[in-house]
């Protein structure tokens, strides 16, 4: 409910504007954007059964009004009180569990489009003195916006295309929280003719402030087209990549592919290498074991100098050794071989536990000599008796394409690069893998072939493609479509365009439950730093 605040709010600030709160004790998260439809509140962390105030603003200049109620110093807004000075505001309990959880109709105003809304919460105790006030929450930005709209966030601090992210942190209800991005370079893909330089740079993004950090940490290595794990133990584990510039004796350009691994701590913002992995990897998989390994499959280990410098250099060299890595003890040991060698695979931690890999680049011999393909296999991970079950054929054969979980249990797979050495290009085809049986079955087909496409599931169950690239693997063209899947009617149809071209960025959606897409390469031919969001 609305109510006036107490102790007459109408009195000035008494000191210059403070930030605070960066130290915040309880959690504030808001589901949903768009003007005149619902949004649910919650708030946790509170102490159980107290009185808690929501203050929203237009401004984040801060407030020291509560330490002239409370006398402590600490109790300093991140958000100013000129909205609440005149009444509006919210005003609850925390039940037992320290949560205060309430929905309501975001007003339908237009002069609110885009306008950044900024909230916080805490708790207000019977005590007075310096108990007065507890639990500050974190600083929520809202930006409102119309549904099925694409809008502008922050730029990134690096522009970058193939950084590896992962999340950094979840919320109290397990949604992505802050992302962690790292890495990059200049274009999606290599060539000779141009340096590719990649970047030792790392950035996180609060997807509850719609912020941007560069994190003051540098990689040991500058390194792209590599994975990025988040350890049990909040910390970050990026592992292989290419890293460049070199230029050769003829003058022609060139990357190298890494073995190494390194790792980021957010509490020292510093970065330490781990062993090195006994094969050089670039585009391999990466994910979290249920005990805190790390996995680590596939890749391409480049020519005989483990160099890159083109796409022919991926075709014919990728792997199928995995690796564990094993933060414990800071080593690693060889997994099981995949079924094929697989390079660009695409990976997904299932519900169940178990890890899919599934397509990729790969070869079979001939006379001993490689002839590059697609990959067909998608394989089962399953950590409990570290072995790749059976493998089950795709509907078509693919690589540098995103995978997503649906509600029921099925992956949808849109997309990707494919074909056969004589016709290689990116796809229209997708599918519906279903690990339950093993079956997969086609999917309606996107009005384009499109790579480095991101997807994410929404919160009603369809599935929305984002972006990508059409054109061929040595001439990728960022596009901004825009596709839903619904699996309940096995439909695909266009959605709204992105407002620029991305692909080879991050796609997540955030604890907002709207999409965000951080970078990528876009339609001049190079990476951008530019960022948006699309509410639904």
């Amino acid at each position: 409910m609305r109510h006036p605040l107490p102790y007459c709010l109408a009195i000035f600030l008494l000191a210059p504007p403070l930030f605070a709160q960066s130290n915040a004790e309880s959690e504030l998260v808001i589901r949903g954007d768009v003007l005149g439809s619902p949004i649910s509140i919650s708030i946790s962390g509170l102490l159980p059964g107290q009185s808690t105030y929501l203050i929203p603003a237009f401004s984040n200049s801060g407030s020291n009004y509560l330490t002239t109620l409370s006398g402590d110093t600490n109790d300093i807004l991140a958000v100013d009180t000129g909205l609440a000075n005149g009444g509006t505001f919210f005003l609850g309990n925390a039940d037992g569990a320290g949560r205060w959880d309430f929905a309501m109709t975001l007003p339908p105003k237009p002069g609110l489009l885009d306008v950044s809304l900024y909230l916080q919460a805490f708790n207000r105790t019977s005590t007075s003195g310096a108990d007065m006030f507890q639990r500050f929450s974190n600083l929520l930005v809202m930006t409102p916006n119309s549904a099925n709209r694409w809008q502008p966030l922050q730029d990134a601090p690096v522009a970058s295309a193939l950084s590896g992210s992962c999340v950094l942190e979840r919320t109290a209800d397990g949604d992505p929280k802050t992302l962690f991005i790292s890495g990059g370079g200049p274009v999606l893909l290599t060539d000779d003719t141009n340096p590719y330089s990649t970047s030792d740079r790392a950035w996180s993004f609060d997807c509850l402030q719609e912020s941007y950090t560069l994190l003051g940490g540098v990689m040991q290595t500058s390194r792209a087209f590599h994975g990025a794990v988040t350890l049990l133990d909040g910390r970050v584990m990026v592992v292989g990549g290419i890293t460049g510039p070199f230029q050769g004796t003829t003058g022609a350009y060139y990357t190298s592919i890494l073995n190494s691994a390194e790792i980021y701590d957010p509490a020292t913002d510093s970065w330490t290498t781990t062993p090195a992995m006994s094969e050089y990897r670039a585009g391999a998989t990466a994910n979290l074991l249920p005990d805190g390994r790390v996995l680590v499959a596939g890749g391409t280990k480049g020519d005989s100098s483990h160099n890159l410098a083109s796409v022919t250099d991926i075709m014919g060299t990728a792997t199928r050794t995995t690796e564990i890595y094993d933060p414990a003890t800071n080593s690693w040991v060889l997994g099981p071989n995949l079924p094929e060698p697989k390079a660009g695979a695409s990976s997904l931690t299932l519900s169940d536990g178990r890890i899919m890999i599934a397509g990729g680049i790969t070869h079979t011999f001939i006379f001993g000599i490689p002839i590059p393909d697609f990959a067909e296999k998608i394989t089962l991970y399953d950590p409990a008796s570290n072995t790749f079950g059976s493998t089950v054929k795709m509907v078509s054969k693919r690589a540098l394409f995103p995978l997503t979980e649906l509600a029921d249990g099925r992956v949808f797979i849109p997309g990707g690069a494919g074909g056969d050495i004589f016709n290689i290009g990116p796809i229209r085809k997708c599918e519906v893998y279903d690990p339950a049986n093993g079956s997969t079955t086609a999917a309606p087909n996107l009005s384009i072939g499109c790579a480095f496409s991101g997807c994410v599931m929404l919160p009603d169950g369809r599935a929305l493609v984002i972006g990508g690239a059409e054109g061929t693997l040595d001439d990728p063209i960022p596009i901004a479509n825009c596709w839903i899947y619904d699996p309940a009617a096995n439909t695909l149809s266009g959605s709204t365009p992105l407002s620029a071209e991305h692909a080879g960025g991050t796609v997540v959606l955030t604890s907002k439950l709207n999409i965000v897409v951080l970078g990528g390469e876009t339609g001049t031919g190079v990476a951008t730093a530019a960022s948006e969001s699309f509410s639904f």
